[in-house]
């Protein structure tokens, strides 16, 4: 007899408020933006280069 599935009540990892937390959150939080921040330059620069290239046509 199997038993059915159920859903896990118990609570993941609780990371404490530690300054060092804290840095590291606000450092993953910094690498995050900039990653998304370069994400959108190259596609800006390609949208621009699209355009430039269909206006030279």
């Amino acid at each position: 007899m199997s038993k059915s599935a159920s859903v896990e009540t118990t609570p993941g990892p609780v990371l404490l408020p530690t300054p060092e937390v804290q840095q590291a959150q606000h450092l993953l939080a910094r690498q995050q933006i900039a990653a998304a921040m370069e994400r959108a330059r190259r596609a800006a620069d390609a949208d621009i280069a699209e355009r430039q290239a269909v206006l030279s046509r």
